[in-house]
């Protein structure tokens, strides 16, 4: 299960962040839809349009430029949007998924293997 928790944020009145608890659960398109009309939202709250900022449109400009190929870290410093880490990113492209929404603690022992 994937849990969504959308809570104030720090910057302004309508600044939203969102909090997520993934579980070793695959992130959705529909999830990410979701986490993307909030953060767009949220940026429309805090540089709003109407004051001059470019509000959501920033945001979907630094996506574009990833989906057109330039690479992340250009991208997250173009936008000054560089820090330091919390998320663990880690790519095993070798395995497959081992998924079992219902009881993924069963099958602990097919991921461990004999040991």
């Amino acid at each position: 299960m994937v849990k969504f928790e959308v809570v104030q944020g720090r910057k302004a009145v309508g600044d939203k962040l969102v909090r997520v608890w993934a579980y070793g659960e695959v992130l959705s398109f529909s999830d990410l839809l979701f986490l993307l009309k909030n953060y767009f939202d949220s940026e429309d709250s805090y540089y709003p349009i109407k004051d001059g900022f470019k509000g959501r449109a920033m945001l979907l400009m630094a996506i574009i430029e990833v989906y057109t190929g330039i690479p992340l870290s250009k991208v997250l410093k173009s936008y000054k949007l560089e820090r330091k880490f919390k998320t663990v990113i880690i790519e095993n492209l070798k395995n497959k998924a081992i998924t079992d929404s219902k009881k993924p603690l069963e099958k602990l022992h097919e991921v461990l293997g004999n040991r």
